[in-house]
């Protein structure tokens, strides 16, 4: 993927672009955004550039691009954060060792570290010394959700990029030329449920999108009558697999917000969310948004889906 080719966030596309082309790209890089709005991708699009050969980079084209399309370019080390002590202390100092050590092909190397939330403050500090003077040809970029997740020494010595979702149009036509077998009004209402994020689009397609949203409403229908026996009907189908629990709970993300943005008085295009709202306090519908969210941390863990989608019933009652 080049630069011109990254969707929405034109600002920012602008900046980097502006910076490759007059050879200004810093040598730390801090990439923001919600997890879906093209962070490693971008990333990856400035590792390229970091390993390039060609005259105007990244050229997309010669060996290099072509290898680190392919993520087996020599030069681009890639470390993440999800994986187990993917950005631990050790990481870390490896990370400096090898950071003094001359490309093997390319001009220069870059090390890409994503997912930087669960980089620990220990992890940040070791990273900071090389951040400080780092040696000439390297180029470092990280990716996490919020730069405030990082040490403001490590945001000081980077620039921080930020991205936010496209428009749901913009998502519709890049995803409807991606995924020809669907239908442009399907992808468009999906991309909207997901407010223009590409990578929740994609993964509530792949996983039954239409399914998904009409069970969230399902549930938030069966919050807002109060009655529990029907809650526990409509949670218990979310236990008919992993990725379709994990879309079913984004949209009941969004419902959460409609249902703040009602208990503030402020319009929304949710009944559901009318009603949630005029029934509890503000602090009971900020509660039923954290149980939302915590119910998408445990999601991620190895939870028997039964059980889960019983003790989900349990935290979302009013």
């Amino acid at each position: 993927m080049q630069i011109n080719e990254f969707i929405g966030n034109d600002i920012v596309t602008g900046q980097i672009e502006a910076a490759m082309a007059d050879g200004t790209v810093p040598h730390a890089v801090i990439i923001d955004g919600a997890k879906g709005t093209g962070k490693a991708a971008l990333a990856k699009i400035l590792a390229s550039y970091c390993i390039c050969t060609g005259d105007k980079r990244p050229c997309g084209c010669c060996p290099g691009c072509i290898k680190a399309s392919h993520n087996s370019h020599p030069d681009i080390f890639t470390t993440d954060g999800n994986d187990p002590g993917g950005l631990s202390i050790e990481v870390i100092r490896n990370i400096r060792r090898d950071a003094f050590i001359m490309p093997n092909e390319a001009p220069s190397k870059c090390f890409l570290l994503l997912n930087c939330d669960k980089m620990l403050a220990p992890a940040q500090n070791a990273f900071l010394k090389i951040l400080e003077e780092p040696p000439a040809g390297v180029m470092f970029v990280m990716t996490v959700s919020s730069a405030n997740m990082l040490l403001q020494t490590v945001r000081s010595r980077s620039r921080i990029y930020s991205l936010l979702p496209p428009e749901p149009e913009q998502t519709a036509g890049f995803l409807s030329q991606k995924m020809p077998e669907l239908s442009y009004e399907d992808i468009l209402h999906t991309a909207t449920i997901c407010s223009g994020n590409i990578g929740k689009t994609i993964e509530m397609l792949r996983s039954g999108g239409e399914e998904a949203a009409r069970l969230a409403d399902d549930i938030f229908a069966a919050i807002a009558s109060g009655k529990e026996y029907d809650l526990l009907v409509q949670t218990q189908r979310v236990s008919s697999g992993r990725p379709f629990a994990a879309a079913v709970l984004d949209i009941m993300t969004e419902n959460a917000a409609q249902c703040l943005r009602a208990s503030a008085g402020l319009p929304t295009d949710s009944e559901n969310a009318e009603l949630i709202a005029s029934k509890v306090s503000r602090g009971r519908v900020l509660m039923l948004a954290e149980n939302i969210s915590r119910a998408r941390e445990i999601l991620q863990t190895n939870v028997n889906l039964n059980f889960f989608s019983t003790w989900l019933s349990s935290v979302l009652k009013l």
